[in-house]
């Protein structure tokens, strides 16, 4: 799905558009999604279920909101997490149907991550990211951490790598201006999906993201 660099500078234009109440926090939840260690009843860190009878999968909005719904109008890491699986949502959206990405060709996923690492140092400096994730003291006392085992210092590691510059090569498939096309949308749809939790009012809903299950 979309990278940790890309879930950062989301989660840096969110914080220019509303208030939070821990902005380290927040950024941490929004990346340490992607540090998760297997997987328990709830799957994996990013909660993918299958529905209709099996033949599709999604995003399990419901569980995560029906869990820490009130926790994360109050405590901005439950916030960034669940906003990262809202943006990996629309990420799949964005590729899968409207770029038409395809993950079962040979070399198609490493060639996707290569753009990734190409196109990092773009973002970080488009978005004035830096590089100062922070974990958070008892982290392993968190309650998120019903969801599956975070590796946090493998995470603190990868981040450390994405700061650092690489050649430029050309782009596979995942452009610069697609990253800012999406996201501009991302950024746009989460600070709806905020107010929208915030005012008590439904959040995005699972079923309108589901996709096939021969899909990744």
């Amino acid at each position: 799905m979309a990278s940790s660099i890309i879930h950062l500078a989301i989660t840096n234009e969110l914080i220019k558009r509303l208030s939070f109440i821990d902005a380290n926090r927040l950024k941490f939840g929004a990346v340490v999604v992607d540090a998760g260690v297997g997987g328990n009843k709830y799957g994996n860190a990013h909660m993918k279920i299958t529905v209709q009878d099996g033949t599709k999968k999604t995003y399990d909005f419901d569980r995560y909101r029906e869990m820490f719904g009130k926790r994360m109008l109050t405590d901005d890491l439950y916030m960034g997490y669940y906003l990262h699986l809202v943006q990996d949502a629309l990420y799949r959206g964005y590729v899968y149907d409207r770029h038409h990405w395809n993950p079962i060709t040979s070399g198609n996923v490493e060639r996707l991550h290569k753009d990734y690492q190409i196109i990092n140092q773009y973002v970080i400096d488009k978005y004035q990211l830096e590089n100062d994730l922070t974990i958070p003291v008892d982290f392993k006392d968190e309650a998120i951490n019903q969801i599956c085992s975070f590796d946090t210092e493998e995470l603190i590691q990868d981040m450390d790598s994405y700061f650092l510059p690489v050649d430029e090569e050309p782009i596979f498939f995942f452009t610069k201006e697609m990253a800012d096309e999406f996201i501009g949308e991302a950024v746009e749809f989460c600070v709806e999906e905020v107010e929208k939790l915030r005012d008590g009012k439904p959040g995005i809903d699972m079923m309108t993201y589901a996709w096939n299950r021969a899909g990744v």
